[in-house]
């Protein structure tokens, strides 16, 4: 599986909040350093350094003629913390709008008395499921099992629900498996029809319910 690819790196508060994390917490860092720590481009790393200093963000110490030191002045740590409760609000906001789809998602499949179910894909998607039903009282929807591919994962709990193999979905007594992976959805939907799920047990979050 591919790196992930953030949502906020295109953001220029994202990228400063960046650079002003790395010479905090690696003062002894080199530009180099810095600019691999920040994931900011080689060739874009002096340009940037040289507008926080000029901002007052920044200091610069030339230990030697090859040596260049950086520090967080006082005003680039009010700045750090600025930046850093935006961020937090702006990760807010998404985890949010993220928790009332599932939600949303959630209480639709009830409403057609999918309660008892299963998951496949033991992720992201899995666990902020399972944290919208532990924390929604009246969402009447009983995760029996997380189903996963990864043999690492098979007989380890994700916030308390065990992980199986597919090979274990015949020992459960389901209404609908859930397929909670969005990069490996056609992959899991082609196994659970060779597995002979009926079609209208399984559930896709992401190209809406199959119900």
């Amino acid at each position: 599986m591919g790196k992930k690819e953030s949502l906020f790196k295109p953001s220029p508060l994202y990228r400063e909040l960046a650079l002003l994390n790395a010479i905090s917490d690696n003062p002894n860092a080199t530009q180099r350093d810095i600019a691999l720590i920040a994931d900011v481009s080689a060739t874009m790393i002096n340009k940037y350094l040289d507008k926080y200093e000029a901002e007052g963000l920044i200091t610069k110490n030339y230990s030697s003629s090859k040596t260049i030191e950086y520090f967080i002045t006082k005003k680039g740590i009010e700045r750090r913390k600025l930046l850093a409760i935006q961020f937090l609000e702006s990760s807010l906001d998404i985890y949010n709008l993220a928790k009332d789809q599932c939600s949303n998602f959630l209480k639709e499949i009830v409403n057609k008395n999918y309660q008892n179910v299963l998951f496949y894909g033991a992720g992201e998607v899995a666990e902020i499921m399972v944290y919208v039903i532990t924390n929604t009282p009246d969402l009447d929807v009983n995760v029996l099992a997380i189903i996963d591919d990864d043999e690492s994962k098979i007989g380890t709990k994700l916030v308390n629900i065990p992980i199986i193999s597919s090979a274990d979905i015949s020992k459960y007594s389901y209404d609908g498996i859930l397929v909670s992976s969005y990069g490996h959805s056609k992959t899991i939907l082609s196994k659970l029809k060779e597995l002979g799920v009926p079609k209208e047990k399984t559930l896709k979050f992401f190209e809406g319910a199959n119900i």
